[in-house]
């Protein structure tokens, strides 16, 4: 069970030499607080950065755009027609509405037929469809061939982390451990602070450990989630809608790296008091950390279907939904849903 507790008057000699240990090491470093992240943010989701994509007139091909920003070059030709010459061609590209889109503010295209989808948005996604025709000379006709690109928007997924830890006590029953779990608490709080990241669920449950050569241990163990939905994030986010999830990943790296430097310095202040060591302290290399990805609503992983952008948080298909920060989306059977990135149902 988590560990409670009541509350003493003062607090015992010990746990303020620990409480001035966990300050102490609570000084984030100049160089290894921060968790140096690639400006390719397409890496993060595996998938490649393609400037340029040919057709087939035999199967759709799938293409993903990240949100707000331009689809690479959809090319009305297939690659082993893009090595002839076309004698008086003519391109035309229909819209997933089965429109054409030419004149369209968010479609430029090329005279020979290239598509580029301007700062692309969850409903642009669907099937644009695209016609090249031509002469052949030899036979004096004219040749048509169609090919389909299956267009999908995606995000990046909302990175969030949970932690585990343990901390050397003398007694699971010892009211000074409540008073040291809440000083550890705030100590992480204030350490990120400036991040708009946010702890949560933290949890304390203390163990009797049996320790290879060193007998029976008592432990805290302590859990807690670090996600970047801190106070103020959504002001951050209303200055960079393009660019919003990219920022909250970078500030929660960073709030990672600085509660790992927090650990990891605690093992170095330790090292120098073997001869006095505190009721509380930090077991060594006991600092596990597990990533955990989160999709905005309306959008979702699905290694399946998108196995060629499996990381990526995918705009929801027809007939699908996601209404929160679920990472999957789920299908919908009460209504009909005809349009991508449905965040109800």
């Amino acid at each position: 069970p988590t560990m409670r507790g009541s509350e003493t008057g003062g607090l015992t000699l010990p746990l303020r030499l620990a409480a001035l240990a966990i300050i102490l090491s609570a000084v984030p470093g100049k160089s290894d607080e921060f968790i140096k992240t690639t400006d390719n943010n397409n890496e993060l989701s595996g998938h490649q950065t393609i400037t340029q994509i040919y057709g087939n007139s035999n199967k759709p091909v799938k293409v993903y755009v990240k949100m707000y920003t331009d689809s690479p070059s959809l090319l009305c030709t297939t690659e082993e027609l893009s090595e002839k010459e076309l004698v008086d061609p003519y391109f035309i590209w229909v819209g997933p509405t089965g429109r054409n889109i030419k004149g369209e503010t968010y479609a430029r295209i090329s005279v020979t037929g290239r598509l580029i989808l301007k700062t692309f948005d969850k409903s642009m996604s669907g099937d644009y469809t695209c016609t090249v025709s031509y002469k052949d000379v030899d036979s004096n006709k004219e040749i048509f061939l169609d090919m389909k690109f299956s267009v999908y928007g995606y995000r990046e997924p909302d990175n969030s982390y949970t932690f585990s830890t343990r901390y050397h006590t003398n007694e699971c029953h010892d009211p000074a451990n409540n008073h040291f779990f809440r000083k550890l608490k705030s100590v992480e709080k204030e350490l990120i602070a400036d991040l708009t990241s946010r702890i949560t669920d933290v949890e304390m449950k203390c163990h009797v450990v049996k320790v290879p050569r060193k007998g029976l241990v008592t432990e805290l163990f302590i859990m807690f989630k670090l996600d970047p939905f801190g106070y103020g994030w959504e002001e951050i986010c209303k200055k960079l809608v393009h660019d919003c999830e990219d920022e909250t990943n970078r500030r929660v790296e960073k709030a990672r790296g600085r509660i790992e430097a927090f650990f990891k310095k605690q093992s170095i202040a330790l090292d120098l008091m073997k001869d006095n060591m505190p009721t509380f302290y930090y077991i060594e290399n006991s600092l596990k950390t597990t990533r955990v990805d989160h999709c905005r609503p309306g959008f979702g992983k699905n290694k399946l279907t998108h196995l060629d952008c499996a990381e990526c948080c995918v705009v929801c298909d027809h007939g699908m939904y996601s209404p929160t920060n679920d990472v999957y989306c789920k299908p919908c059977t009460s209504v009909k849903i005809n349009y991508y990135g449905a965040t109800a149902c």
